[in-house]
């Protein structure tokens, strides 16, 4: 048999129908509280939001919210609790197609939602709103498209998405970082610094532009940037407090050069005192960023490896998806006589690509899955399914590619079905092999 097309989402669509209509509201016990249910649903909802539920899942957050908004007004005139908790019980509906959907998102673009989540970090939502929003709402058409079952238009996008939203994070952590400095030197170029304190001020100058080149080409090393920007601004305090309360054109006699100059001594003498205390800490810690530094170079290896695995694949041979750390590789070509497991020399070139993916991982757990459709027994299908998940797994220990991993094989039968066993198409998405690939090193 030859494996159909399978929906990453049909799971969902299967069960909540299209994302315009409503999902099934699950209806409050009598007696049930207004005020406490109202209440609850609010939690839920601003933890949704928090967990960007609310941009993954656009348009099942927003009926929740709206639905919310209508259970918390009826709420506060005091209307009839039945039409209340009708209210809640609609919004919480939506609520959980939305986390659902959300789910999908991150599983399926998982790169762009740690990008956004890193801008916010620093502070890029705020500090440039107006191109945050812009991003987001690019983010949101993404999400509607997965909501649709339309990955295509997701995949297309998402390499965009991604980039724009750590191009905002470096604009953050720039931002955050030396705004300040930065404004203390504009300040004292519009009092004819370059006049007064030329060379305070190309110190200061100098002292930004480094840790301004460090920040693009090192985001994350959060103890060297804490440094440097903090240098940036004693030097950029340095130019104001040598600038004093001049004015533009106006003489200074030698004591008040000679004032400043003690003053500026003294701010860079505490600046000094604050940095070596800054520099003890960066040596304590030294062994412990390190090893941060490796985890994310690791980690940004291997997710490179996971986008080289997905390359390998046609979309007719096989689906490559993202399940948390784990690589999931659904074949959708493999095919088997009817009640048999006996591998065909046709499964052979798909097989060896999944070998060539599983060599990228040595130090790595591989689980094969075996599934089925409806038809016969449970006993039947489950020694099929079995069957079928150990030729697979024997044919990646004889050709591996590398040795170091470690092999299962697993028939579930038809206990993990992705469409319905009522229609052919869903039968034949539901006959299927899965290769679960779960990199040790994660």
């Amino acid at each position: 048999m030859k494996f159909a097309k399978v929906s990453i989402l049909a799971v969902f669509l299967g069960a909540a129908g299209a994302c315009s209509t409503t999902p099934p509201v699950e209806n409050f016990p009598v007696g049930a509280s207004p005020s406490d249910e109202v209440a609850k649903l609010t939690t839920d909802v601003s933890a949704a939001q928090a967990n960007q539920v609310d941009v993954l899942s656009p348009k099942n957050y927003e009926k929740a919210h709206d639905a919310l908004k209508t259970a918390q007004k009826d709420l506060d005139k005091k209307d009839d609790a039945k039409d209340i908790l009708e209210d809640v019980a609609k919004s919480r509906a939506f609520l959980n197609r939305a986390n659902e959907f959300a789910k999908v998102a991150k599983d399926n673009i998982g790169d762009v939602i740690d990008a956004r989540t890193a801008a916010v970090k620093a502070g890029a939502n705020e500090s440039f709103a107006k191109e945050f929003r812009k991003s987001d709402d690019e983010l949101k058409d993404v999400a509607e498209n997965i909501e649709k079952n339309d990955m295509d238009k997701a995949n297309k996008k998402r390499k965009e998405l991604q980039a724009q939203y750590l191009d905002l994070e470096v604009r953050g952590i720039r931002q955050s970082r030396l705004g300040e400095a930065q404004g203390i030197i504009k300040e004292a170029e519009d009092r004819n610094a370059k006049k007064w304190a030329p060379q305070t001020l190309s110190v200061a100058q100098k002292s930004i532009q480094d840790a301004d080149a460090y920040i693009i080409a090192n985001r994350h090393d959060e103890a060297k940037i804490k440094a440097l920007s903090g240098k940036a601004l004693a030097d950029a305090q340095h130019v104001r407090q040598i600038m004093g309360t001049a004015k533009d054109g106006t003489k200074i006699t030698a004591e008040e050069e000679a004032l400043r100059f003690e003053a500026a001594n003294k701010a860079v003498a505490a600046k000094q005192a604050e940095l070596a205390q800054t520099s003890a800490q960066l040596s304590q810690t030294a062994a412990a960023a390190g090893a941060a530094q490796g985890a994310l170079a690791q980690k940004e290896a291997i997710d490179k490896k996971y986008a080289e695995a997905r390359a390998m694949f046609s979309k007719d041979e096989a689906e490559v998806y993202r399940q948390g750390d784990a690589l999931v590789i659904r074949l959708r070509n493999l095919e088997f006589d009817t009640a048999k497991a006996q591998l065909k020399g046709s499964n052979f070139p798909v097989l060896s690509k999944v070998s060539n993916v599983i060599a990228e991982f040595p130090a790595s757990s591989i689980t094969v899955e075996g599934h089925t459709d409806s038809k016969g027994s449970k006993a039947t299908n489950e020694k099929v399914s079995q069957a079928r998940a150990e030729a697979v797994k024997s044919y990646f220990e004889s050709n591996a590619k590398v040795q170091g991993a470690k092999y299962s094989a697993v028939g579930y039968g038809f206990d993990k079905p992705l469409a319905s066993n009522k229609t052919e198409s869903g039968r034949a998405q539901n006959r299927r092999v899965d290769i679960v690939i779960h990199p040790e090193s994660m």
